[in-house]
């Protein structure tokens, strides 16, 4: 199925979670071009086409973008390692590539939903992988099963940071879990650094690093047609989670995640933004001024939480509405230490350690957000 774009229109995103809809940005202009339906794909400009693949999880689709490359495509992020997937793609493969094969794979950033595919789409087609070295060097690491040690090492965090039972959160850690939204780990035969440009077709396309949701995330921006290829750094209806776990390079998520906002600010106002999630919109500052001032709120209410010290556990009701459970405890636990840690990097709050806890203290008020 192939379609035109039409011109830019203020409606509705599409379907995300009760918690993304509460966080809709308004004011942003859609692209006025319909959905692709699971298994087909829709023209854009410049070279690019939009496609969705299906996710067997609350977030039910990732965008896919298939940009034109030579006489055929590359692939951008590729959907989690489930059949409905691996059915989506094949369908696109006998619409879009029994014409146009694939010619390459880049992956934005390590989560499933945006490289479970990767090692299958590689296969499938025998193309190159390309991402950051961090994604792969990260991706290696959680694509292989946890061992005990390191289990062991994950509980005493949780526990440390007031998660007495870590067994709620500890089924997300099973390898058959891994297994079945996880392909495996491709061949990775170029990692693309932070300012590189990768050339697809007649179409450049910079690389920036955009950490702070995943370390080594790459956003790609073409600068001639004003597009920004965003991930999940900037999405138009929810904030990605940014989390600190026991297993962060990054000591500070939070602060390189507004860092990467304030750079994406600098591209063009008019810049039409394809995001993992959602619908293609412009207003990417009009955006980032949201996402920014989400974490402000939030970091506000932790810190008048934190008069009297409190553990990461402590401070979920402060920013979470619902009841917690599986995934979306561990995401919300982690998103909690993030702003935890960004307040004890800003010198707004330090760490209270005793008898093995670590809870959290607010310091003399300032501006949060230097």
């Amino acid at each position: 199925m192939t379609s035109t774009p039409k011109s830019d229109a203020r409606q509705p995103a599409a379907d995300v979670t009760a918690e993304g809809e509460a966080f809709s940005s308004k004011g942003l202009r859609y692209l006025a071009v319909e959905a692709p339906a699971a298994r087909t794909s829709v023209a854009l400009e410049h070279g690019v086409r939009w496609a969705r693949i299906p996710l067997p999880v609350d977030l039910d689709h990732i965008n896919v973008w298939l940009i034109e490359d030579e006489d055929g495509y590359a692939i951008i992020d590729t959907g989690m390692a489930a059949s409905i997937g691996k059915d989506a793609w094949e369908s696109i493969e006998r619409d879009v590539f029994a014409t146009r094969a694939v010619r390459t794979i880049f992956v934005t950033h390590l989560h499933p939903d945006h490289m479970g595919l990767a090692a299958w789409l590689q296969d499938r087609f025998d193309v190159p992988v390309m991402m950051s070295r961090r994604t792969r060097e990260i991706a290696t690491i959680i694509s292989a099963p946890l061992p005990p040690a390191e289990m062991e090492q994950a509980a005493t965090f949780f526990r440390s940071h007031g998660l007495a039972d870590f067994a709620l959160v500890q089924p997300i850690f099973r390898p058959e879990r891994m297994s079945s939204i996880v392909s495996g780990m491709p061949r990775v035969d170029r990692e693309v650094a932070d300012g590189e440009t990768l050339r697809f077709g007649r179409s450049e396309w910079l690389a920036m690093e955009t950490n702070g949701h995943a370390e080594g995330h790459l956003c790609l921006s073409n600068a001639s047609a004003h597009l920004l290829i965003s991930g999940d750094q900037v999405l138009p209806t929810i904030s990605s989670n940014i989390g600190y776990t026991w297993r962060n390079g990054d000591p500070n998520p939070l602060g390189s995640f507004l860092s990467s906002l304030d750079r994406l600010r600098k591209l063009p106002a008019d810049t039409l933004v394809l995001p993992s999630h959602g619908r293609p919109f412009r207003g990417l500052r009009h955006r980032i001024d949201d996402l920014q001032s989400h974490h402000r709120e939030q970091l506000e209410k932790i810190m008048l939480a934190c008069v009297e010290p409190k553990t990461a556990a402590d401070v979920l009701p402060v920013m979470f509405r619902r009841t917690l459970k599986g995934m979306h405890l561990f995401l919300a636990f982690a998103e909690g230490l993030a702003h935890l840690e960004y307040l004890v990097h800003a010198r707004r709050a330090e760490r209270v350690e005793a008898a093995g806890t670590v809870r959290y203290r607010t310091l003399p008020a300032g501006d949060v957000t230097k």
